[in-house]
């Protein structure tokens, strides 16, 4: 009963959009796009973060993951925060894990960006907004700076291969 007292038009709008997002046609790489721009109210597994990180070095899967990406940060809609949070988290994995052409994209993006930095949403007397404008700061902070995205996507890097050669080592046993 908590749920009904609780629902309002911007929640109903935002689980009508999951929905349409679950049914509508798509490939594996839309499908994974769309897991992680959900409303839901959790982020995204590494695993699948990587996996779409993995789809931008080949260049028709880079342009449906970048398209559905910048779509979700541009919502006009600011009760969809969520949607632009996960957007701008996506977008930040890219920058340090992806193909360089996300850098590239991100840096042709940065008008956009700016603009995020005085996103405003309240439901009620919470500031909904806050990790929008914080993650947005964070984002042009790493693009403003080619020493900072080398280290980062170097860091990136240097994890990745770390659990690749765990996954191998522990494969490759006994045989």
């Amino acid at each position: 009963m908590d749920f009904i007292k609780d629902l309002n038009i911007d929640k109903v709008r935002n689980l009508a959009e999951d929905a349409f997002n679950q049914v509508k046609p798509k490939n594996d790489v839309e499908v994974r796009v769309y897991e992680v721009l959900s409303h839901k109210n959790w982020g995204a597994s590494g695993t699948l973060m990587n996996e779409i990180a993995q789809d931008t070095f080949d260049y028709e899967r880079f342009l449906i993951v970048t398209k559905l990406m910048w779509e979700a940060i541009e919502t006009p809609r600011p009760s969809a925060w969520r949607v632009i949070f996960k957007g701008l988290t996506l977008l930040e994995h890219l920058i340090k894990n992806g193909s360089e052409r996300c850098v590239d994209d991100a840096r042709n993006h940065t008008s956009l960006l700016r603009n995020l930095d005085k996103f405003n949403y309240y439901e009620g007397t919470v500031d909904r907004g806050v990790g929008v404008r914080e993650k947005t700061k964070q984002v042009l902070e790493i693009l403003g700076d080619d020493d900072r995205i080398r280290e980062e996507r170097g860091k990136a890097r240097q994890l990745r291969e770390k659990f690749a050669g765990r996954g191998t080592a522990a494969s490759s046993g006994g045989g």
